[in-house]
């Protein structure tokens, strides 16, 4: 029997995400000198800490679904995914600084990692139950709109 997960675990997932992206987020903001990079990188911050909150609702709303190994192992499996896949460490946020005060630099890299993010949720699909497909797409809407804020907001700092 092929394993499914559970829309349950996708949003856990989601949060974890948007936990990472926080924190790299803040590292670069704090790391950068060009002031204009710095507020572009808190509110990708912001913004995180928003998707993380409408996340957690969301999973207030799904089914949990209880599967056959341990919710430690399950959690630890997820954080080593998204530690993988999406957002690079706060340590290396830091260490990017001197190619992030370009501010369209900055941009291009902020948008490339909210893609590789939709990626990773759509990679995610077939080895989620169909009935939670919609969660998938909630979150990537979220995620697509983000990358909309974020190319909005970086206009205004031109």
């Amino acid at each position: 029997m092929d394993l499914k997960y559970a829309g349950s675990e996708v949003l856990q997932m989601a949060v974890e995400i948007e936990k990472k992206g926080k924190a790299f987020y803040e590292s670069v903001a704090g790391s950068v000198k060009d002031k204009k990079a710095a507020d572009l990188f808190r509110f990708l911050a912001e913004e995180e800490v928003k998707h993380e909150h409408l996340f957690q609702d969301m999973l207030k709303d799904v089914e949990t679904v209880h599967n056959p190994y341990d919710n430690t192992e399950v959690i630890l499996y997820f954080k080593a995914l998204v530690d993988r896949r999406v957002f690079p460490s706060d340590k290396e946020g830091e260490l990017m600084d001197q190619h992030l005060n370009d501010l369209s630099v900055a941009t291009r890299i902020a948008v490339s990692m909210e893609k590789d993010s939709i990626l990773f949720y759509y990679e995610l699909l077939p080895a989620i139950r169909e009935k939670d497909h919609e969660i998938i797409q909630k979150i990537v809407a979220e995620e697509k709109n983000h990358i909309l804020r974020l190319i909005e907001f970086a206009d205004t700092l031109k």
